[in-house]
């Protein structure tokens, strides 16, 4: 008999979606739309009902009907496997069992039909898997069991891995000249491959891991200037004995160094040019990791937007041949950006660059950006290299309009930054700055009015980079410190130094889950305490610090009155800061491509003076939020909850309740991640 399913969906437009699915050849679908209260009345009062195909009787009880419903693969177990998890196996095999939120879908009841010869081909797959690791003895099988119903599945593969390969004996032989051979061995590049390849004497013989270990002999060679260099693994293995015999052939080739390279695809740049950019010069030894970096250097490098290095094909001697292709960025652009979030509501920037002024290769940029906190223009030019490819200079005059929540800036200067990069994984800058300064304060008494402070700053900068990944998918660690020392040349009227450090640790739980974790401290030395500026102290609360208050919000503050009395709290900032943030993110692909959820604990503390670190403890915001992967970063839609919040957190004032329960509330939506 035919059965029908309706299947009822919610919607977030009041109205619910009524789905009849008429399980025959033909796949018919009706759809139809009615109010959602009236439905869910129906649906409560039991006049909705659950027809057959006659439109008559009502639902089927437990159990009945399910003859119907293809089997279905519930679920997917492993027994005997010790060497490899159920999660690494799952990835070897083509059947598929749904996931825990699939599983919560009662309606659907298709989507993962059991198909016993896909299930002999898996068996295939798990095989050949151990075969290719060693195992050359592993028994794969299969069973199938019974679920709580006729058509829920339970696939078991069962394995015996059975005893693997191990090499028993590992050799080496080098062809060259002798004395090439000793100086191979006696290097640490050579020593380090024969440390970390995975062929060592007593471990598995993996046919899958030859093409590695041929790849870090090769990389070894071809570093110490072999640039024809070749590596074959001969691999005897006795399948009796369960034992191998290893010998890894290494053919040098010649030693060559560099002759001649030549450029294509420049356009405005003399070819001298691209070279002292890429640090390539003539008669200096091969070496693969020198070229790889080189390319990476003019990848990064303002002017192009592509660049590859390669060996053409020539005669196997003492000499080399290169050719370095890139291609030119525009030589004028002008970008604009836009965004908008819960702090600075609509941001905006543009800004105009000449990547090849004077055909140096000197770049200019002239940037301005605009939001309800923050108005800002500068002026940067920059000397791309000083006296190697990895240092250069900007030189950045700029002026500035801030409006804080206490005090409102006008600021204008120089910064002067001299910037080393190091690797790509580490950066370092040390700075100059020199500003003239125009502070207004807001005072918190009506009988007082507002005081403006004139002050001019110089300090010297330095800080530095170092993250371990790179790109959306970040693992590892991050480390940013920074210190700045201010008033020297007697040019500036406040004397201090500023030291603080962000390091943030990213953690990889599994395909989907990523643990991300952040510290951040700083603290203002031999500054005087009452007439510090507002804009050098240390401030806490926001979309990208403590989540549960607003920008700038968590710490001490003091009360702004008007003429009918209270007003707000607003903040004071401090000279000491510690901050920190605990965040889980969960993908959830499986329900919108791109969607993800967090869930996170922070916390942190602002203290005036260094004194009152016993006095004040720290204060935490817990919460969660939606983050959604758009083509220009993550859509992020966070709640934050103040556990411990203060009498001003909470707008209370000489006792009198001032406040509401949203104070407890701190509601963040912006583009990009928290950290």
């Amino acid at each position: 008999m035919t059965e029908t399913n309706i299947f009822l969906f919610l919607s977030v437009f009041d109205h619910i979606l009524v789905k009849i699915h008429f399980n025959t050849y033909s796949n018919r679908f009706v759809r139809l739309s009615i109010p959602f209260n009236y439905a869910l009345l129906m649906l409560l009062l039991g006049f909705l009902p659950w027809s057959s195909a006659a439109g008559q009787g009502t639902a089927p009880k437990n159990g009945a009907g399910d003859s119907n419903i293809l089997p279905q693969v519930w679920e997917i177990n492993f027994e005997g496997n010790r060497q490899y998890s159920d999660v690494v196996l799952k990835r070897q095999i083509a059947t598929e069992d749904p996931g825990f939120w699939e599983k919560l879908k009662f309606w659907d009841r298709m989507g993962y039909e059991l198909n016993q010869t896909e299930l002999k081909k898996d068996v295939i797959r798990l095989r050949n898997y151990y075969n290719r690791r060693g195992y050359i003895n592993v028994e794969v099988s299969y069973r199938v069991e019974q679920g709580n119903k006729q058509w829920k599945k339970s696939v078991i593969f069962e394995i015996e891995e059975n005893i693997p390969i191990r090499i028993r004996e590992l050799n080496y032989t080098l062809d060259s000249g002798t004395a090439n051979v000793e100086e191979v061995l006696d290097s640490r590049l050579f020593e380090k491959a024969q440390r970390e390849h995975a062929y060592q004497r007593g471990a598995r013989y993996e046919t899958i891991r030859e093409p590695e270990v041929v790849g870090q002999f090769t990389d070894a060679l071809k570093n110490l200037g072999f640039a024809y260099a070749k590596v074959n693994i001969n691999a005897d293995v006795d399948s009796t004995r369960l034992a191998a015999r290893v010998t890894i052939e290494c053919n040098l080739g010649p030693r060559a160094y560099i002759d001649s390279v030549r450029v294509e695809g420049i356009e405005t740049i003399s070819k001298k040019y691209v070279l002292r950019e890429a640090a390539i010069e003539h008669g200096e030894r091969y070496s693969l990791k020198k070229l790889q970096e080189a390319q990476q250097q003019l990848f990064n490098h303002h002017l192009f937007r592509f660049a590859t290095i390669s060996v053409p094909e020539q005669s196997q001697d003492s000499t080399l041949n290169l050719l370095l292709r890139v291609r030119e960025h525009e030589q004028r652009s002008v970008e604009f950006l836009a965004g908008f979030g819960t702090e600075e509501k609509f941001r905006g920037q543009v800004s105009w660059t000449h990547r090849n002024v004077a055909h140096l290769g000197h770049r200019f940029t002239t940037t301005a950006r605009a939001s309800f906190i923050e108005q800002y223009m500068n002026m940067s030019y920059l000397f791309p290299y000083i006296y190697n490819t990895k240092s250069s200079i900007v030189i950045s005059p700029f002026g500035q309009h801030l409006l804080q929540n206490n005090y409102e800036l006008l600021r204008a200067g120089i910064t002067n930054s001299f910037i080393y990069r190091y690797s790509e994984k580490l950066t370092a800058s040390a700075s100059y700055e020199f500003t003239k300064n125009q502070e207004l304060s807001q005072q918190f008494n009506t009988s007082m009015p507002d005081t403006t402070l004139e002050y001019d700053l110089s300090s010297f900068q330095f800080s530095s980079y170092y993250s371990q990944g790179f790109g959306r998918q970040q693992e590892g660690w991050v480390v940013q410190p920074y210190a700045e020392v201010s008033g020297l040349f007697g040019l500036a009227t406040f004397r201090f130094q500023k030291l603080s450090a962000d390091v943030r640790r990213f953690t990889r739980l599994s395909p989907s889950t990523l643990l991300a974790t952040r510290v951040q401290s700083g603290g203002l030395f031999n500054a005087p305490t009452d007439s510090l500026p507002n804009n050098i102290r240390f401030y806490l609360g926001g979309t990208n610090s403590v989540r549960g208050w607003y920008r700038q919000q968590l710490g001490p503050k003091r009360a702004r009155l008007d003429s009918s009395g209270f007003d707000q709290y607003v903040p004071l900032g401090g000279r000491a800061m510690f901050g920190f943030n605990i965040e889980l993110r969960q993908e959830l692909n499986f329900l919108i491509n791109g969607l993800g959820m967090a869930v996170f604990l922070d916390g942190g503390q602002i203290w005036e003076t260094f004194a009152q670190l016993d006095t004040r403890p720290l204060q935490y915001g817990m919460g969660g939020g939606f983050r959604y992967q758009s083509p220009i970063g993550p859509v992020r839609v966070d709640i934050g909850y103040k556990i411990n919040p203060t009498d001003q957190d909470l707008g209370r004032y000489n006792g009198q309740d001032y406040g509401s329960a949203w104070d407890r509330v701190g509601i963040h939506f912006s583009i990009g991640q928290a950290f």
